[in-house]
């Protein structure tokens, strides 16, 4: 995002929040430009339709994602630190009012959505599940971890837990989130 003029880096903030508060339905480039104090018309042009808008801060966060994933690779990170990385990640989108994470923040109304934000949702998911087998595998091989299924089952186990936990969250609070976090960990065989 750093390539990006101030006012799109903007727009794609409030997108986001209200993305992973709302969902795609939940809110229209009204709500952005009230936030903004600009017109409806600075955000068209910029991106002339909402799935256009949506579908850039999808694949803005597989961006991201790459991103914080090199950095980890390059520092040596262990499997445990990455893995707590992504849930020090998840909680803080939490704290700050974010209750759905990005991938998630269009399955409700996902079978509707435009096909160019559809795809990159599916490879922002992709991306994500990747991940997270690289990581447990690592961490299978280095014995920081223990379970039985395969990699990629308990990848998406604990996708489909944290999109779960966060939903239950925005009603019961942090501590389901947390709860289910070390749940998580339990399940990995993971002692602190």
């Amino acid at each position: 995002m750093t390539d990006l003029n101030p006012t799109n880096q903007q727009i794609l903030r409030y997108a986001r929040l209200f993305l992973q508060c709302g969902g795609y339905n939940g809110f229209s480039y009204k709500n952005i430009s009230q936030q903004l104090g600009i017109k409806n018309a600075s955000i068209h042009h910029y991106y002339p339709k909402k799935e256009d808008l949506v579908a850039a801060l999808l694949e803005e966060r597989r961006n991201y994602l790459a991103m914080s994933i090199a950095q980890m690779v390059e520092s040596k990170k262990s499997a445990r630190e990455q893995l707590q990385y992504y849930f020090d990640y998840a909680l803080q989108e939490f704290d700050e009012g974010k209750c759905i994470c990005p991938p998630g923040s269009v399955i409700i109304d996902f079978q509707e959505l435009p096909e160019k934000v559809k795809n990159q949702d599916i490879l922002l998911l992709d991306d994500i599940l990747e991940w997270l087998a690289n990581v447990l595998q690592n961490g299978l091989e280095q014995g920081e971890f223990k379970f039985l299924d395969t990699v990629e089952s308990h990848s998406e186990m604990i996708v489909e837990t944290l999109m779960g936990a966060r939903l239950l969250s925005s009603i019961k609070g942090r501590k389901t989130l947390v709860r289910s976090i070390f749940s998580i960990k339990l399940g990995l065989g993971w002692r602190d």
